[in-house]
């Protein structure tokens, strides 16, 4: 298992659909107008949302996998990845149910979405319910993947997912009319044919005939690791994301690309931790205690510095760079957002480190605990900061979030392992 090229096709799982989105998205910002491009960006945040929201299943057979595989435990193995296609399957089910019956207010009342795009928006949040299921199955497909050390499969599916996700709609907006409804349905039907993909590359695991059986323990292993992974996956996403539809209802769709488009390029930088991170925790979970320590601190140095250099130097030219992008006019007025939006990054990316050892060790409760505690404060000033303050005060209050997550996670690794 090698630290570096895992490491390095996580980057280009991440890297590349961002490519995408920088080259794609002028095109379909200009086509669809801020409004309706601000609805698909709620698309894009429900997506993103459901894509965690698998019952902890994904991080867990990650772990569980790496674990057996260590051991050569192959019907265990089998009868594991069979019973996270059967959670991720149901939870996505659920999730779906959710999203179709609250698709109308959604669209309706909620999100204050001008009349005349309501009717688009309401069938674009359906048609994206209709994809919940394959993007909860692609999240546990993906932490099989990389938990039996094929990062390479892993990641080509990220990034046919990634790539599909901003070429989609400007595809969809040049070959027929700038409809959200079709939009979604592409968007849909991407997933479907990936999850597809990754299925028959492990199809050898997940039908490996009669003599393996799934048992109730195979289960409750999971559970027992993704309950609390669970809490995270509902609760951890929602102060990501869920700003923008805050943001929407306090100061309109038409004002969210000002801050979803900022947002959601430097939410990318977060890459780069990732991909060291989603690499070190099978690592991590195999080894004794004193190498665990030893790689976790080598770990935490590099993202702490690489993560503030590419910070600053994404504050510095960040009006530069939106003005040749997008517009003057709209670098001039999203520069505060992103400034901001910088320091919560750069604070977020160190976060992860002590995020990923207590996962890798078994200890997901406490990150469960911590985002549970953060929520209400979080909804509570963000709601505050963005009435009162607009854009700048949900840039705001989501780097308050981030600074207190890190401080909660930094100390309970420190207690706990003493790094």
């Amino acid at each position: 298992m090698s630290l570096k090229r895992n490491t390095l096709w996580n980057l280009a799982g991440s890297a590349l659909p961002l490519l995408a989105g920088a080259a794609l998205i002028p095109y379909t910002l200009a086509a669809l107008g801020n409004e309706s491009f601000g609805v698909l960006t709620l698309i894009w945040g429900l997506i993103g949302y459901f894509s965690l929201f698998d019952l902890g299943v994904g991080r867990a057979l990650t772990v569980k996998l790496s674990q057996l595989g260590a051991t050569g435990q192959q019907a265990d193995i089998s009868a594991t990845l069979r019973a996270g296609m059967l959670l991720t399957a149901g939870v996505g089910l659920l999730g779906a149910l959710l999203v179709w019956a609250l698709a109308p207010r959604l669209a309706g009342q909620w999100l204050n979405i001008s009349p005349a795009l309501q009717p688009q928006a309401q069938l674009a949040f359906v048609m994206a319910a209709a994809g919940i299921v394959p993007t909860t199955l692609a999240s546990g497909l993906r932490g099989a993947l990389e938990g039996l050390d094929r990062f390479a499969a892993s990641n080509a599916s990220r990034v046919l997912l990634g790539v599909w996700m901003f070429a989609v709609p400007a595809w969809a907006v040049y070959a027929h009319q700038p409809q959200l409804g079709t939009i979604a349905l592409y968007l849909v039907l991407g997933r479907c044919a990936v999850v597809l993909g990754m299925g028959w590359q492990l199809r050898g695991l997940l039908f490996p005939g009669w003599r393996v059986r799934l048992q109730l323990r195979h289960l409750q292993s999971l559970w027992s690791y993704g309950f609390w992974v669970t809490i995270t996956g509902i609760v951890g996403p929602l102060m990501v994301y869920g700003d923008r539809f805050f943001v929407s209802a306090a100061v309109g769709a038409e004002q969210l690309p000002l801050y979803a488009i900022p947002q959601e390029g430097l939410l990318r930088l977060l890459l780069i931790p990732a991909a060291l991170t989603g690499a070190l925790l099978p690592r991590l979970a195999s080894m004794a205690s004193d190498e665990g320590a030893q790689a976790y601190r080598q770990s935490y140095q590099r993202v702490q510095w690489l993560m503030l250099g590419v910070c600053l130097a994404a504050a510095v030219l960040a009006y530069p760079a939106l003005a040749l992008w997008l517009s003057a006019d709209f670098a001039r007025a999203a520069l505060p957002v992103v400034l901001v939006l910088c320091v919560g990054v750069w604070i977020n990316s160190l976060a992860l480190l002590p995020y990923t050892l207590l996962h890798a060790r078994g200890n997901p409760r406490l990150t469960a605990i911590f985002h549970l505690a953060e929520l209400l404060v979080y909804l509570l000033v963000l709601w505050w900061l963005s009435s009162r303050l607009g854009l700048l005060g949900a840039a705001l209050a989501w780097v308050a979030r981030v600074a207190l997550d890190w401080a909660l996670l930094r100390r309970a690794a420190h207690r706990l392992y003493g790094v």
